[in-house]
């Protein structure tokens, strides 16, 4: 088992980390280029925009469970940080719970929704005309790594309060 979760984890860590990291870079790299070209050869690329925005929904979506894993999604910890840690760890399993039930309709979605662009051949409605089902697949693989992450949570902390009772026996 906890060879499978390293497994998993290296490849969330991959393609949650590394590959949206260099995302990040050619995003960076692209509006680079659009501003040195807008402003010093007068003529702004036309690609920037369109492909600059399909990349930051790349970059949002594939780092859900890069984000997860480090903890650093947005929480509100005034009620539960005055809970007794044995219920707090009861209610880190219930959350985790029901954000595993949200992110498997976010597959289901994400899924549906590439497959009907590629359906229908769904495309851009800039004169560029990119196939919309293309930079639709990062909704897909950052909702499969969220879900994957969050079994892997579900699993560690069920352990934990596992362990915590056959502590306290």
């Amino acid at each position: 088992m906890r060879r499978t979760i390293q497994i998993i984890e290296s490849i969330i860590s991959f393609l949650s980390g590394l590959v949206q990291g260099w995302i990040l870079f050619l995003l960076m790299i692209l509006v680079l280029v659009d501003v040195t070209t807008r402003y010093v050869l007068q003529n702004p690329l036309s690609v920037a925009e369109e492909y600059g925005a399909y990349m930051l929904v790349a970059i949002t979506c594939m780092g859900l469970a890069f984000t997860w894993k480090e903890g650093s999604h947005v929480r509100v910890e005034l009620l539960i940080n005055r809970l007794s840690p044995a219920i707090r760890q009861w209610m880190r399993v219930i959350t985790m719970l029901i954000a595993f039930a949200f992110t498997v309709f976010m597959v289901i979605a994400s899924y549906q929704l590439v497959s009907f662009s590629f359906m229908f051949g769904t495309r851009s409605g800039s004169w560029l005309r990119t196939p919309i089902a293309w930079p639709q697949i990062p909704l897909i693989i950052g909702s499969v790594l969220l879900f994957f992450q969050l079994i892997i949570e579900i699993v560690r902390a069920v352990n934990d309060l596992r362990s915590r009772k056959g502590g306290t026996s």
